[in-house]
């Protein structure tokens, strides 16, 4: 595929000789009259070199040139052509971005040697950004992959333990609330033991999506271990957490859950902590208390809601 250049030249007798040069050497050419038809030609059609006139009727080269380094993200490279040869013309056109300068009248083969030693460098550009761009996402692939539990797609627990001991940093420093819900789909064995592992893994991705599209964006959901999940709620006191776990198991129980298996019964328990209220001195403390309180929802017959009280190592009765 050839190489798109726009030319920028108000002269429609120097616009066609040196567009016609650049068509015989393989060019595809696009011709712009004025600095305003230029730019918005350059992002319409997103060319590969732009050789530009210094002298233009709206405005002079220097300006476009400047205004395309600003307003153009992509690297295009651009040649400026100019009837004055000193040193000060040249300096100024390579201040303002221009990638090389050159003097009319120019010899043709130096003037075509200049463009493809252009071309050259965007294409070297291209490749690098591409390169970078294909490299950045292998990295957020392994990324997520690092981060997230493979069947439910929500945070796994090393990345959970890491956003809690951050989040109860701020909390410390700054006072503010912050809760953790812990989460038990009741019978779960059941599943599995009746129906067999892949409706158990179909269980457990239905609920994790439940989960995570009712929190809030900054809500942290993640599987906690086999059946187990666990959200971290920072700016939430313990009647905040606990209306929204509430919420939840009412989610779960009211859903219709037509498994390939056939319809389920689906429900979960509830454990709920929260800082200061419980008065903890370290994050693991604050999940070691609400796993308290689930275990006590269980105990308490299930698919219920429990909070551990507002004194250290007391629940609520």
């Amino acid at each position: 595929m050839s190489a798109h250049i726009l030319l920028v030249e108000d002269s429609p007798t120097q616009a066609q000789q040196v567009g016609l040069l650049l068509e015989s050497a393989g060019y595809e050419v696009s011709v712009a009259s004025t600095g305003d038809e230029a730019l918005e030609m350059i992002q319409e059609l997103g060319p590969d070199l732009v050789i530009l006139d210094v002298i233009l009727p709206d405005m002079d080269g220097y300006t476009v040139c400047r205004r395309i380094r600003k307003q153009v993200l992509s690297y295009i490279p651009v040649l400026m052509l100019t009837q004055r040869a000193d040193v000060e013309d040249r300096v100024d056109g390579l201040e303002v971005g221009a990638d090389d300068y050159l003097a009319k009248p120019f010899d043709e083969r130096e003037f075509l040697a200049r463009v493809a030693a252009l071309l050259r460098i965007k294409q070297l550009q291209d490749e690098l950004q591409h390169r970078l761009q294909n490299e950045r996402r292998a990295y957020e692939s392994l990324r997520q992959i690092a981060l997230t539990d493979s069947l439910t797609k929500l945070y796994n627990r090393h990345h959970f333990a890491e956003m809690l001991q951050r989040e109860f940093d701020t909390a410390q420093r700054y006072g503010t609330p912050l809760a953790c819900i812990m989460i038990d789909i009741d019978h779960f064995r059941h599943f599995n033991n009746r129906y067999g592992h892949a409706i158990g893994d179909w269980v457990l991705q239905g609920v994790a999506q439940l989960l995570m599209e009712n929190v809030r964006r900054v809500d942290v959901v993640a599987r906690y271990g086999g059946e187990e999940f666990v959200i971290l709620l920072p700016m939430s006191n313990l009647t905040a957490a606990t209306e929204t776990a509430t919420r939840l198991r009412q989610l779960v129980e009211n859903q219709r859950w037509g498994s390939p298996a056939g319809p389920l019964k689906i429900t979960i328990s509830l454990g709920v902590a929260a800082f200061p209220e419980a008065a903890v001195d370290r994050a693991e403390d604050l999940v070691d208390y609400a796993d308290q309180a689930l275990l006590r929802a269980k105990a308490n017959g299930r698919n219920r809601v429990e909070k551990w009280g507002v004194e250290r190592g007391k629940e609520d009765p």
